[in-house]
């Protein structure tokens, strides 16, 4: 078994990473030591109806990042795509010669009754949070298995496990996220790459603002209707999403394998 390398050693990519929950985990894993790729699609998606970050907010996200150290990297991508999938993962390998923590963070929401839901809604929700990780980890799973280690981190929901009225197609993209997670742990574990899912609640983030404003409910209403299904109501910090995230790429949880941590505020026990 490969002697692990601590976190300054390490280069971990984080996708959806220009603002919310994935620039969280970014700096996150940064203070950790880590080399750190941030990926954004940089442009709005249809079927989606609240825009999305663009390059000026990705730089800004690297900019940020780059106080604590300067191996801070941005790469505009759309995970859908798997030609931009392998341009991306090309140039992380002609820049730091390897990959050892892939973060599949990005998501989309449309909260539409299913009769009123478009084929291209559909898709757009399926394309980001399950065909983006397929390109992801089929892209970056030969490299780890030659250097004999990885992390693999799923940013799935507490929608993985209960339903959301309204999500259909949110709520069945969650799941086949963690049943991705969890075929794929039993596929690698041989190969000392552990794969697991991250499961938050509700959180002060652009999904819930503009699936908000999407129904014309201001963002404070969305956040408080959502969060009441927390056990103490109050909203998941994406801060504390990122150090669930920055554990399960640790030592520690080595032997944690196709596991669904959920940061929800006990949402998913009742």
């Amino acid at each position: 078994m490969a002697n692990p390398a601590p976190h300054s050693e390490k280069v971990a990519l984080v996708t959806g990473a220009a603002r919310g929950t994935g620039l969280a985990i970014a700096e996150a894993l940064a203070g950790t030591g880590a080399s750190v790729f941030l990926l954004d699609i940089g442009r709005d998606i249809p079927g989606i109806p609240y825009p999305l970050s663009d390059d000026a907010a990705l730089e800004r996200a690297v900019a940020s990042l780059q106080r604590i150290h300067d191996r801070i990297f941005a790469l505009r991508c759309d995970v859908r795509r798997a030609e931009e999938v392998e341009q991306a993962l090309a140039a992380i390998e002609a820049r730091a010669g390897r990959l050892d923590i892939l973060v599949n963070n990005a998501g989309v929401l449309v909260l539409k009754p299913l009769p009123e839901l478009s084929e291209e809604e559909w898709d757009a929700q399926f394309d980001v949070m399950v065909k983006g990780p397929f390109h992801l980890c089929r892209g970056v799973l030969p490299g780890m298995n030659r250097r004999g280690w990885g992390r693999i981190v799923n940013v799935a929901s507490v929608a993985g496990l209960r339903a959301i009225g309204t999500g259909t197609a949110y709520t069945a993209a969650k799941h086949a996220l963690i049943g991705l997670t969890r075929a794929l742990a039993i596929e690698v574990a041989n190969q000392n790459i552990t794969v697991n899912a991250v499961c938050p609640g509700t959180m002060p983030t652009a999904l819930i603002s503009g699936t908000a404003q999407a129904l014309g409910l201001s963002p404070e209403e969305a956040l408080k209707q959502f969060s009441e299904r927390h056990l103490t109501g109050r909203p998941i910090q994406p801060e504390e999403v990122a150090q669930a995230v920055v554990w399960l790429t640790s030592a520690g949880a080595a032997r944690v394998n196709g596991a669904s941590l959920f940061v929800d505020d006990g949402w998913h026990t009742h």
